[in-house]
């Protein structure tokens, strides 16, 4: 767990202690902690049995820093992929402008007996741009089902998110239902 101090599972465990005493143990007699260690461990054997979900958890902690609110408010991600992008091409441009500068420099060296090879080259240049092409439409495409991904993503957090609200709210509402009949 990220950020998880033993503060906080300190509270989580007197948070399961509070709602034992109030609402009892279940009919098996198991405590709520060792129930939820049960359930986790069976998630994780069924997430561990598909290879995307492995990859995906191998990840988790660096998606958890990405989807954490605190993260996306501190950058916005159109302005951030933005910048991203124009950092990069900075080293595209000035590798650009020096190697345009080296042709100029380089131009008046060159003679008809060194071009004389063009048209070859130009039949090797067609394949290979279209192999070119080809590997920036699969980079898109992977890039497409990154984008999904995260998207899914945010959705799992957001439902859970508002699962873990509502049981909140249904168990406060027993709780002062539980104090009222006090």
């Amino acid at each position: 767990m990220v950020g998880v101090t033993p503060t906080d599972l300190a509270m989580l465990e007197d948070r399961v202690e509070q709602l034992e005493r109030i609402y009892g143990k279940n009919a098996s007699e198991k405590e709520a902690v060792k129930i939820l260690e049960e359930l986790n461990t069976k998630v994780d054997k069924m997430l561990g049995k598909h290879p995307k979900t492995q990859a995906l958890l191998k990840r988790l902690n660096e998606l958890s820093t990405y989807t954490n609110p605190g993260f996306i408010m501190r950058y916005d991600p159109s302005k951030f992929i933005q910048q991203e992008y124009v950092v990069g091409s900075t080293n595209r441009m000035q590798k650009a402008a020096s190697d345009a500068k080296q042709i100029a420099d380089l131009k008046s060296e060159v003679n008809p007996g060194n071009l004389k090879n063009v048209p070859e080259l130009e039949k090797k240049m067609g394949p290979l741009t279209l192999k070119c092409l080809k590997l920036h439409d699969d980079g898109e495409a992977v890039n497409k089902e990154i984008n999904e991904l995260v998207g899914k993503w945010n959705e799992i957090l957001n439902t859970l998110s508002e699962q873990f609200v509502t049981w909140d709210n249904i168990l406060r509402e027993h709780e002062e239902a539980a104090k009222d009949n006090e």
